[in-house]
């Protein structure tokens, strides 16, 4: 009777007892490329302090930080930006004074970063920052920048040469 009971037993307190939830990550395409195409801006940036907010407009209870933007990849975004961690599965915990690479998403007015991409602390990044120099950099096309017109137009002497 003992040896059957412990199946039993251990199966209802892995139902009963809490625990903590794996985050879903449901997107297909998790590459540098398509999380920097549907972000709203791909940043670098550190942390300068957080505060905690409770629950509230259809989100738990989370964490707002505040980051000071270093480097902007994509968007027009600059200074200092709250970003929203929920205190759920899907949470971005960040350290104070930690510098962090972030592909930021706007969901109901709040900025947001999502765990499942390829936000995160710096040291950790450098492969996600070298894909995201060449997604970022123009391709250099058409004119020789290095041309007299192109330098002329860069001035504001369009189309004006030395004679």
């Amino acid at each position: 009777m003992r040896i059957r009971a412990t199946p039993l037993l251990v199966t209802l307190a892995v139902c009963v007892l809490p625990r903590t939830a794996a985050a879903v990550c449901l997107l297909n395409d998790y590459s540098v490329r398509a999380e920097y195409d549907r972000s709203a801006a791909v940043v670098t940036g550190h942390v300068i302090s957080e505060r905690f907010v409770g629950e509230s407009g259809g989100y738990y209870e989370g964490v707002v930080y505040i980051v000071n933007i270093d480097v902007v990849y994509h968007g027009n975004m600059s200074g200092r930006i709250e970003i929203f961690s929920e205190n759920s599965s899907g949470r971005f915990p960040m350290q104070r004074h930690e510098r962090y690479v972030l592909f930021v998403y706007s969901e109901t007015g709040r900025l947001m970063v999502d765990n499942c991409g390829n936000s995160g602390p710096l040291p950790e990044k450098a492969d996600v920052l070298r894909a995201l120099k060449d997604i970022a950099t123009p391709k250099r096309g058409g004119q020789n920048p290095n041309s007299p017109l192109h330098a002329d137009a860069v001035f504001g002497r369009a189309g004006e040469r030395d004679r």
